[in-house]
């Protein structure tokens, strides 16, 4: 079996815990880091791995030899780093969000196209046994029509960062908990119920001093019709749980911990007629899950779980969202 070589750019929470989930595999090699100020756990961890640390982006991926990079930097660098990755004829793997702005989504995934190089997204829930069987049921049409859905992603592993942080910057990571959780939970509408025509969202300052404030909520009109809603609170212990109500019953999934710690997950289905069903999802490296299919995918030999319409709408979502939490109103969505 081949070796896969992937460089890891940016050395935050994220990057260490991709560095964490990879070092130990035999079927991906980790071939250097890159991170412009490196802290000291970061550069600890890279001795103990004895991987190299490189400071600049663009000497690092021109001068060394890999496959393809693995972004975990601050989500306004992800277009150009994507670029020029891409024309190099690099594999990317982005963490999510990929843009802010839709319109570099696009860009994104032509430069990808044309370059014949994967673009992978950091939206590892999709392959979470939990949301996998979500995605069943609707696709078999268990519960009947889809008559609304919501879920909730909220934690409070980022509320001590402190003010200057990036992630509590809104020209960076704006609407509040939208870019590091609220995210993966417009991923998965789009997933379940298709492509999002009309968003409207409000953010609120509660507790924390960041000036993206601190809890979201976005109702999300999809062209079908249906209306899907999702929260992301950044002040709150771990509460992770998606519902979807059907014509002839409701399922309801509640996670028991963060996608980065083990911990199961818990399904119950209620149909109109009383009858209930009970599943338990162990844990798995959902994280390694992605990444391996987004190598296989560069390999030739699997799809890759995301569409390119899907990957330009959430950020089109996010983008709506931000707007929409600012003036008040609905934004309608350009399609793809």
């Amino acid at each position: 079996m081949k070796i896969f070589n992937l460089a890891i750019v940016g050395l935050g929470w994220w990057g260490k815990v991709i560095i964490d989930r990879l070092s130990n595999s035999s079927y991906i090699n980790i071939s250097y880091l890159v991170d412009p100020n490196p802290d000291e756990e970061a550069i600890k961890l890279a001795e103990a791995k004895n991987l190299k640390i490189f400071i600049d982006f663009d000497d690092a991926i021109i001068n060394n030899k890999t496959d393809g990079v693995i972004l975990c930097t601050p989500n306004t660098l992800h277009m150009n780093q994507t670029i020029k990755a891409a024309n190099l004829g690099l594999h990317v793997y982005c963490e999510k969000p990929l843009s802010l702005k839709s319109q570099e989504v696009i860009q994104m995934i032509e430069v990808c196209k044309k370059n014949n190089v994967i673009l992978g997204v950091g939206h590892e829930r999709r392959f979470e046994k939990g949301w996998q069987k979500l995605k069943q049921i609707v696709n078999n049409n268990t519960l009947g029509k889809t008559m609304y859905a919501e879920g909730h992603f909220s934690h409070d592993k980022l509320a001590n960062l402190p003010l200057d942080n990036w992630r509590a910057n809104p020209e960076i990571a704006p609407a509040a908990g939208m870019t590091g959780m609220g995210v993966h939970l417009t991923d998965l509408m789009i997933w379940l119920f298709g492509s999002v025509k009309t968003v409207f969202a409000t953010t609120s300052h509660r507790v924390l001093k960041f000036k993206t404030g601190d809890v979201v909520t976005a109702s999300l009109i999809h062209e079908s019709g249906l209306t899907s809603q999702i929260t992301a609170i950044l002040k709150t212990p771990h509460y992770q749980r998606v519902t979807i109500w059907g014509e002839n019953g409701w399922v309801e999934l509640v996670d028991s911990s963060h996608p980065d710690t083990p911990g199961p997950s818990f399904l119950k289905v209620v149909m109109n007629d009383g009858s209930e069903i009970k599943e338990t999802f162990d844990w798995i490296d959902t994280v390694s899950a992605n990444i391996y299919n987004f190598v296989n995918a560069a390999k030739g030999k699997d799809d890759y779980l995301f569409s390119d319409i899907e990957k330009y709408q959430n950020i089109a979502v996010l983008e709506s969202i931000s707007k929409s939490s600012k003036i008040g109103h609905p934004i309608n969505i350009n399609k793809f």
